[in-house]
């Protein structure tokens, strides 16, 4: 028995040292150039098919993947520093989590596209087949090799970065890089370099995982979720932190799956949670980011007087009702209603300053309550949607007491580990939920006689509920309550020294985020007669997030029209090709480095630049004649 758990340990510490080199490199990348690179999950599932190349097609062992494999994915690392991170380093840092979103999307969907869903382990050397004897425990020797070569990788990273020169640049290139300017260092190199470095550190990690785990496009999703948590749990930009915590939990999570499997998946976010209530800053404090700005930049004050008007109001009402007769009736139920949630979102992201990663938590359990209500406990539909939505809401009323302490980036991963655990929850609970197999029998009764089953009427019952929460949201934008919330946003300190409750103010913005996310969570579930999974999946919380930011942040109706840009393209592509991941990655991209404030945003501005520039000429023309008449009459005094 002694044996097997010492077995067990080492295999905890060989998948930990997979997570420690990824986390060193993201919290490499983070330190250097403050950017949250959702594309380190991609860079890991490529430095495994490299490998998986190298030797299938190419006939190259495992040894000469671990040079060409790093290499090749940092030159392609350096050359997306190049072209498109490099013009988001001053502008929100949103944008670069939209834009390595956008990267992750094409990524994978081009290798899906080569290489189908599921690939093939890489075979290990003859050399590390078999086991080694370690004296008190008999142990694979290409599993001890991957735990030698990662300890020995993070060793020399940390001893690189804290005992030499070149790490002593690029430490003071993350503290003080214009100071660091005037004694001549070129810090863009500097910054492209550290880049290429963590893009060959993912590689390097999908080369030494490729023997041991099933090569995929999508290999890289769960890993890089768990990365994430880890880099803020051991203190953001870190190196120590991010390497005990990415050993500790591949630790907590092999041995969680030995003592009770079910909760393997969750134990990596609990013990994030855990660790930032008791240290907030991480176990080793590293960049201070507790007000670290990860927030849209507030709209003009022009822009907000037009969103604002009756006749935007109006405008959207009409588009509302000719939707269905645009398109068929279930994809604009599914656009209304990701819009509300993409809305209940930016009510929290605008106008409360906190970004949030934990959509799916309210939109799922909403749904999944409605449903359950309805299916399982056999309550009218309208008593499990109240149901659903009231519980959902003081759900995240207890919990918005707990996370409304964090700021910033740990606030954002303290929402995403809580996400992860209602699908967890959900997912372990098969009796109530369906499990994998969703939950069946969700039945929409009638409303006032009127049946609810056909879809166009449900549409226009949903419209109408939609409909007053966006008024509610407009109310709260304009009320004293929205004022201070912005206020708040804007100035922390300023509302402190005045006496005002800003961690009040963003537990309220919480709780109502999260009661219109529940309200759309609870008709989507109406509107499909179904929940599955993928309403509790961490996608759930990235798309709301990617609405909003294409659609226009902080418009209000810009999250409607980003939900049916993306919906309408998805449904439109899934007809004539197979990449509608790759377009809609394509489309990201375009937009973040296009037009930054989303579609809606962008066109306002314009036009109103446009607007205020024909006004100051027309100004301009009415005053030059009259300036000359007035100038021929006093030539003519004299």
């Amino acid at each position: 028995m002694t044996q097997y758990y010492v077995l067990q340990l080492f295999n905890g510490l060989v998948n930990g040292g997979f997570i420690a080199m990824m986390s060193l490199g993201l919290s490499v990348i983070f330190g250097m150039m403050r950017v949250v690179n959702f594309a380190h999950g991609a860079l890991y599932m490529l430095g495994a098919f490299i490998a998986f190349v190298l030797g299938s097609q190419l006939g190259l062992s495992l040894w000469a993947a671990l040079v060409l494999a790093p290499l090749a994915i940092g030159a392609f690392g350096l050359v997306l520093e190049r072209l498109f991170l490099r013009h988001l380093y001053k502008v929100d840092p949103s944008y670069n989590l939209l834009l390595t979103f956008g990267l992750t999307l094409i990524i994978e969907d081009t290798m899906r596209r080569f290489f189908a869903v599921q690939g093939a382990p890489f075979l290990v050397p003859q050399s590390l087949a078999g086991a080694v004897n370690l004296g008190f425990v008999v142990y694979p020797k290409y599993r001890f090799f991957v735990l030698v070569v990662s300890l020995v990788i993070c060793g020399g990273t940390w001893f690189m970065l804290e005992r030499t020169r070149l790490g002593a640049l690029v430490r003071a290139g993350t503290e003080r890089p214009n100071l660091l300017r005037c004694f001549g260092v070129r810090v863009p190199l500097l910054v492209s370099g550290a880049f290429a470095f963590s893009a060959g550190l993912a590689a390097l990690a999908g080369v030494l995982a490729s023997p041991l785990k099933n090569i995929s496009p999508f290999m890289g999703q769960e890993m890089i979720a768990t990365t994430f948590a880890v880099v803020v749990a051991g203190g953001l930009g870190s190196i120590v932190g991010s390497v005990v915590m990415g050993f500790l939990v591949g630790v907590i999570s092999t041995l969680a799956a030995i003592w009770y499997p079910p909760v393997a998946t969750a134990a990596t976010y609990i013990v994030m949670i855990v660790v930032l209530i008791v240290r907030p800053g991480g176990i080793f404090r590293g960049v201070d980011v507790a007000h670290f700005p990860l927030h849209y930049t507030p709209i003009g004050a022009a822009t907000r007087r037009v969103v604002m008007s009756w006749q935007a109001k109006l405008v959207a009402l009409v588009a509302g009702i000719a939707l269905p007769w645009l398109v068929y009736p279930v994809l604009a139920c599914d656009i209304v209603l990701w819009g509300l949630c993409a809305l209940g979102f930016d009510l929290l992201f605008s106008f409360g300053g906190l970004l949030s990663f934990g959509q799916a938590a309210w939109w799922g359990a909403s749904a999944y309550l409605t449903g359950i209500f309805i299916a399982k406990l056999h309550y009218p539909m309208w008593i499990g949607l109240l149901a659903g939505v009231s519980i959902s809401t003081l759900v995240a009323l207890a919990f918005g007491m707990l996370i409304t302490r964090k700021q910033g980036i740990y606030f954002s991963m303290v929402t995403f580990a809580l996400a992860e655990i209602v699908y967890f929850v959900v997912n372990q609970s098969p009796a109530y939920t369906g499990g994998e197999d969703g939950l069946h029998g969700i039945m929409r009764g009638s409303l006032f006689g009127v049946s609810l089953h056909n879809q166009i009427t449900f549409y226009y019952v949903a419209l109408v509920v939609v409909a007053l929460t966006v008024g509610f949201v407009f109310r709260i934008i304009r009320s004293p309550f929205g004022l201070s919330l912005a206020g708040a946003r804007d100035s922390e300190r300023r509302m402190l020294s005045i006496g005002y409750d800003v961690r009040g103010l963003r537990l309220r913005a919480y709780v109502l985020s999260a009661f219109v996310i529940s309200v759309a969570g609870g008709l989507f579930a109406l509107a499909h007669e179904f929940v599955s999974l993928e309403s509790v999946y961490w996608r759930a919380s990235g798309e709301p997030i990617m609405m909003t930011l294409l659609g226009g942040a902080g418009t209000v109706f810009g999250p409607m029209l980003g939900a049916g840009v993306v919906l309408v393209l998805r449904d439109h592509l899934s007809t004539v090709t197979d990449s509608g991941n790759l377009v809609l990655g394509v489309t990201f991209v375009v937009i973040v480095m296009l037009f930054r404030r989303g579609i809606l945003g962008e066109v306002l501005h314009r036009v109103l630049a446009r607007t205020a520039a024909w006004s100051a000429r027309s100004e301009r023309g009415f005053r030059e004649p009259s300036e000359a008449v007035s100038s021929s009459d006093q030539s003519g005094l004299h």
